[in-house]
């Protein structure tokens, strides 16, 4: 099976590189006159889909807004993974988990790869515990094809200060975090690894000297429309790394639902923004 990083970068060819984030929050449900429970949620991701049709590249469900309405919600989440994957796009489980040992392993054996039970092409990790304790999910993602994005440089300005607090080296969390990113997928391939970065799109400053340490992963870019910023942002921060990036768009696509014909529209604009950005 080709990698997430080469499937992802054919479709963005083929399609758009957007990834589509899908955060059914109860504020969102209410909007779409929705029940907060999971039989609101499945129409939600009913009509999400069907508006999206064929277009997008990846989709990222925030499971967090799943798992709030208990077994239930978790076999929607599982049901929209299947229907992503129907449509020809890559789903992306944001979780954001982190621990260590096999603990990470029982993760990624639940999350990731054609053969877990909620069969994603990639989810998202944190390495507070330190890099090396996420190495077990890692490893699995690269046997299987998947993907992992580790959070680098968050989108929120609280995560400013322990990003960008500093080693002995001079180096900031951030870019000793991208530079562990690097070594491990040069272990598995000379071209685009398994191991992207999360990397909000509203990053500045020396936050973009960040970026010199990632020249080979993919960059999942939270932070466009709701979170203020825009494509032309990201694609002045990123540069040429605009080229390996997810700009991710939630709210300010799911906004004009539930109309599916809105949404569709939406996703179309959204679609050639991303496409424009990257040139």
């Amino acid at each position: 099976m080709p990698s997430f990083a080469e499937r992802f970068l054919d479709l963005a060819d083929t399609r758009s590189p957007l990834c589509l984030g899908v955060d059914p929050a109860a504020e969102l449900l209410r909007q779409w006159g929705l029940t907060h429970d999971a039989k609101g949620l499945r129409s939600f991701c009913d009509i999400t889909m069907e508006a999206m049709g064929e277009r997008v590249a990846v989709v990222k469900p925030q499971s967090a807004f799943f798992e709030q309405f208990g077994p239930e919600g978790m076999a929607e989440l599982k049901r929209l993974v299947g229907m992503i994957q129907e449509r020809g796009a890559l789903a992306l489980i944001d979780v954001k988990r982190g621990d260590i040992g096999h603990t990470l392993d029982a993760y990624a054996d639940a999350m990731i790869g054609p053969d877990s039970p909620f069969g994603g092409d990639a989810m998202t990790a944190v390495a507070y515990m330190g890099f090396g304790s996420l190495k077990p999910l890692l490893d699995k993602a690269a046997q299987r094809g998947a993907g992992v994005f580790i959070v680098v440089r968050s989108s929120n300005p609280d995560g400013r200060a322990l990003q960008d607090a500093r080693h002995p080296d001079g180096r900031t969390v951030a870019t000793a975090l991208a530079d562990d990113i690097t070594a491990f997928n040069a272990t598995v391939t000379d071209g685009v690894g398994p191991v992207g970065a999360v990397m909000g799109a509203t990053i500045e400053g020396t936050a973009t000297e960040t970026l010199a340490s990632l020249p080979k992963s993919l960059l999942l870019a939270p932070g466009i429309g709701a979170q203020g910023a825009t494509f032309d942002d990201m694609a002045r921060n990123f540069g040429p790394a605009t080229a390996r990036a997810l700009p991710s768009v939630s709210r300010g696509i799911l906004a004009k639902g539930p109309d599916v014909a809105a949404l569709r529209r939406a996703i179309e604009e959204n679609c050639a923004l991303a496409l424009k950005a990257r040139g």
